[in-house]
């Protein structure tokens, strides 16, 4: 008997610790527009502490920076990506992907999971207004089909150290 019940036990544990990943809804596509510059980041001011940044690429992947906490200004920031993370490659809901098809773009990316939580996507849209910023008016919670009006300016910052967009998830 408590061998049974220490089983069921390794077995939920097992389960509820594994990686599950709701497929992303957009297909991996090369951006051809050059509406965007690619050779830095891109980020928005969350509030007064917070931003958000990205990293557009090329081939259509999009690397999270993260919400870096700004003491310094974009000097913080730098230095947060001029490092190389290896388990960056290994998490997967900082990687996305995005598409632009005229002056819209399109960015497909994962909610930071909760515990035992399947990786869930969320899909950004909004309007290139030049090739240094973009704005995103809305966004879709694919799990609930939730819909939130948003209006976050994303502005461009050169960096010389982009992180590679290998990793395990988008291939």
């Amino acid at each position: 008997m408590v061998r049974t019940i220490f089983c069921c036990v390794i077995f939920i544990l097992i389960v509820s610790c594994s990686v599950r990943r709701q497929l992303p809804i957009l297909q991996l596509e090369e951006n051809n527009s050059e509406r965007l510059l690619l050779n830095g980041y891109y980020y928005t001011k969350l509030d007064s502490v917070f931003f958000d940044v990205i990293f557009l690429y090329k081939n259509g992947i999009v690397y999270q920076g993260g919400n870096p906490r700004i003491k310094e200004g974009f000097k913080d920031i730098d230095d947060t990506f001029s490092k190389s993370y290896v388990n960056d490659k290994k998490t997967g809901y900082i990687w996305g992907l995005y598409i632009v098809e005229g002056k819209n773009i399109t960015i497909e990316r994962y909610l930071t999971p909760i515990y035992a939580e399947k990786y869930q996507t969320y899909v950004d849209k909004g309007h290139i207004i030049n090739e240094r910023q973009f704005i995103i008016t809305s966004r879709k919670y694919i799990k609930t089909g939730k819909l939130e009006t948003r209006r976050d300016t994303f502005n461009f910052r050169p960096f010389s150290t982009k992180p590679d967009s290998t990793n395990n998830f988008i291939k």
